[in-house]
């Protein structure tokens, strides 16, 4: 395998990372998988979405001393993009993205038998060792196959994405919400809120705030708080699905 003489070459930390997103992509390719090097995503596209793996180089790397990189996964969608933009009044955040869902690789990639999920900590891969690197990626590989791809379908299907580890764990809980009014399926909405709010106990005035921020007809509150946002979002979209019915 050529890639894996590219890994041993490599010296400098950008080319060494490089290298391992090239290769995890063609390890990768019979699922569909390919390597951006501009973006440094490992992606495919399945029925109008797009699986995300991206690798984001350590701040700490330095050639001969450490490479290390941490990976995250996301789904998203043009199409959702398109539907913010048409409809800024029902969107909580800045219309002009694309984001579904998604997080830290690391807690999607410990899935085995009964649904078991791995730390955080478990989507780092150490590339500092060049005689070590073709074996770490091919463990990251076989913890992508096991628990990663499993995660890519139920985050990308709306009605298992709902009680799944990618919509408790997203770092954008409201973009599901609107990906599920995007697709018109006010019981989803309902359903995903709820189970939002019940992981979330102790939080009762600031859902009524937000609540009461989308009744009164006033934008989403710009706090960086996700509970004021979902209960915004979840009035606001149930408010715009009702009227379609």
């Amino acid at each position: 395998m050529v890639l894996n003489q590219e890994l041993l070459t490599a010296h400098r930390p950008r080319d060494v990372v490089d290298a391992a997103g090239a290769w995890i992509a063609e390890v990768l390719a019979e699922h569909g998988f390919r390597w951006l090097v501009k973006t440094r995503d490992v992606q495919r596209e399945v029925d109008g979405t797009v699986h995300r793996i991206a690798l984001q180089p350590s701040s700490y790397n330095r050639t001969g001393r450490l490479i290390s990189i941490s990976t995250y996964v996301g789904v998203t969608d043009a199409a959702l993009r398109r539907w913010r933009l048409a409809h800024p009044h029902l969107v909580a955040g800045p219309a002009e993205h694309d984001f579904v869902c998604g997080h830290l690789l690391g807690y999607a990639s410990g899935r085995a038998n009964g649904y078991v999920y791995g730390d955080a900590l478990d989507g780092n891969i150490d590339l500092t060792e060049p005689a070590e690197r073709v074996d770490h990626l091919k463990r990251f590989v076989a913890m992508v196959r096991e628990g990663v791809l499993p995660w890519f379908a139920e985050a990308s299907d709306l009605k298992t994405v709902v009680g799944s580890r990618a919509g408790d764990c997203t770092n954008n809980p409201v973009a599901l919400l609107e990906w599920l009014a995007y697709h018109r399926h006010p019981d989803l909405v309902h359903r995903y809120a709820e189970r939002y709010r019940a992981r979330h106990p102790g939080t009762d005035q600031r859902w009524a705030d937000g609540v009461a921020a989308a009744r009164a007809g006033r934008p989403c509150p710009l706090t960086g708080d996700n509970v004021v946002a979902m209960a915004w979002s979840r009035t606001t979209l149930m408010r715009h699905l009702g009227s379609l019915s």
